[in-house]
């Protein structure tokens, strides 16, 4: 059974742990999060976790406060505790609470915090699991309630990998290639998914060749418009950018899919229709962006959505993140208005953004993890947007 860990701490430092120190080195572990310390005790009791990472500054109380509670709870006594202090306070720490393993003092690096975690759970940092019949293993394996897709991407991108990302969605996986950490293009052997609702028109094609180039993806993968570009002699260009947007297009299908498993498969033994093709300038955020414009409000599941009572607040790395986005006019109107302190519908209003794109807006902002919520709910699609 999978090792289970609860860090306390704020999402945006709970999603670094998560990314640098679990997907990297400890992948077969679990990572639960309570952002609020009234929240870890849920977490705790329904969970039961291995390990807990414990900031000892929350929004809503202090480590020792905390620590207390899980000394006298009879499911999580003698749960070890990695706490994360200031350093003046550290010693403040030292045999007054039983369940405290390890205490480091902040900022803590990643490296640390790994050693840490190994000391405790026993484990040896810096190794990653093998999945069974592959020689060599994957880069790295991994779901989406673990590590999310822009953690994935960021971590191909970071380590400069060369392959295919793989994410399981029904009986074929969405596949996206990339070449030394740069993104080329999405793709399914699964045609009707890749061109479900597709606005591009191919009437000027005949229609035996589009039979055949349909035949063709759900054999191969090779997207119709470059099995298309070969056959037809479709402009070369036109073709590069009409499958990276419908890359971007069927990756974006995984942000409203629910839990994801994934891998990546390094391999320079491309397939002859990926071999050739350019890769995109973009970074991660940036492609993230793009799949993330051709999400729709009514695929978003309700739990999910933005409140438009909720007041949007930069994360601690947001209003950096977003300077290097390049933004479409909707959303940076909206990026410039963001306080943390008016409410989604009140910026909307301010700024002259359709509600419904500033709902959009911000799921985008959230999934890029740009910006976080004070308050959350679900809503009908509002009417008129």
């Amino acid at each position: 059974m999978a090792q289970k860990i609860l860090v306390i701490d704020d999402p945006q430092t709970a999603a670094d742990i998560a990314e640098n120190v679990f997907a990297r080195h400890f992948p077969g572990c679990d990572v639960l999060v309570a952002s609020r310390g009234s929240d870890a005790f849920d977490r705790l009791n329904a969970a039961s976790p291995d390990l807990v990472i414990l900031n000892d500054t929350l929004p809503d109380t202090d480590g020792g406060a905390v620590l207390a509670r899980l000394a006298v709870d009879p499911f999580a006594a003698n749960t070890p505790v990695l706490l994360l202090a200031d350093a003046a306070r550290t010693n403040q720490f030292n045999g007054k609470y039983p369940n405290i393993a390890r205490v480091l003092a902040k900022p803590a690096t990643m490296d640390a915090l790994a050693e840490a975690v190994a000391e405790i759970l026993g484990g040896k940092a810096g190794s990653r699991r093998m999945l069974p019949g592959r020689t060599g293993g994957p880069a790295f394996t991994g779901h989406t309630g673990v590590i999310s897709l822009r953690q994935a991407l960021h971590m191909a991108q970071g380590d400069r990998l060369t392959g295919v990302l793989r994410f399981q969605l029904g009986r074929n996986p969405i596949e996206l290639w990339m070449n030394a950490g740069r993104f080329l293009f999405a793709t399914t052997r699964n045609f009707q998914l890749y061109c479900g609702g597709s606005p591009v028109i191919l009437s000027a094609t005949n229609l035996g060749l589009i039979l055949e180039s349909q035949l063709n993806q759900q054999m191969t993968g090779c997207p119709i418009f470059l099995f298309l570009s070969v056959r037809n002699g479709f402009p070369h260009d036109d073709v590069v950018q009409i499958t990276r947007d419908h890359g971007q297009r069927l990756f974006s299908h995984l942000f409203t899919a629910g839990r994801i498993s994934f891998e990546f498969e390094e391999t320079e033994n491309f397939p002859e229709y990926v071999a050739n093709f350019p890769a995109a300038s973009d970074d991660a955020d940036n492609w993230i962006l793009g799949a993330l414009r051709h999400v729709k409000f009514e695929q978003i599941a309700p739990a999910k959505r933005p409140d438009p009572n909720g007041s949007p607040a930069y994360t601690r790395r947001g209003y950096d993140l977003i300077q290097k986005l390049k933004l479409n006019d909707v959303e940076a109107r909206f990026a410039s208005a963001i306080n943390g302190a008016e409410s989604l519908q009140v910026l909307a209003q301010k700024v002259g953004v359709p509600l419904g794109d500033a709902l959009l807006v911000v799921h985008r902002f959230q999934e890029l993890e740009i910006v976080d919520f004070w308050g959350s709910g679900s809503l009908a699609l509002p009417s008129g947007s």
